[in-house]
């Protein structure tokens, strides 16, 4: 073989092996595409929810449990909760939903809220008492001790 046919061999070989940079660029821009649009799909507007009513007793419930998760209330007069759920509807315990139920001693509460959503309820306490409320839709359900709270009636 002769030395031109060599280099000429050589030449090939290295252009085969080179890769163009926009090739590394663009698989760059695409995982951050990606995990961009993953993040934005966790994350959404799950902290933007304001209670659409300012007088109700602001509840928050998150995979992370009740906040608050105790409320003092007077007996005979009504209480009024604004439950808001920040969570997203992808997550794969629930679909993100949560509910608020209450029903030892007191009315049978069963509220349900969305996900990125917001429900309003009322009842009234009618004895003096401890009661508890749980949600029982994820996260262990009325199993997990974070999922629980406390209303006090004096």
């Amino acid at each position: 073989m002769s030395r031109s046919k060599k280099h000429e061999d050589r030449l090939s070989k290295e252009k085969q092996e080179k890769k163009p940079p926009y090739m590394s660029i663009l698989f760059i821009v695409i995982v951050i595409a990606i995990f961009g649009a993953a993040l934005y799909l966790i994350i959404g507007k799950s902290a933007s929810l304001e209670p659409v009513n300012k007088d109700a007793i602001k509840m928050t419930i998150t995979m992370a449990g009740f906040e608050p998760n105790k409320i003092t209330a007077k007996a005979g007069q009504p209480v009024t909760i604004n439950l808001i759920n920040p969570d997203n509807s992808h997550h794969t315990d629930g679909g993100g939903k949560h509910n608020f139920i209450l029903t030892s001693g007191l009315a049978n509460l069963n509220v349900t809220v969305q996900p990125e959503s917001q429900e309003v309820f009322t009842f009234t306490p009618t004895q003096k008492g401890e009661y508890h409320w749980y949600c029982d839709i994820c996260c262990g359900g009325s199993e997990n001790p974070n999922m629980h709270g406390t209303l006090i009636v004096v």
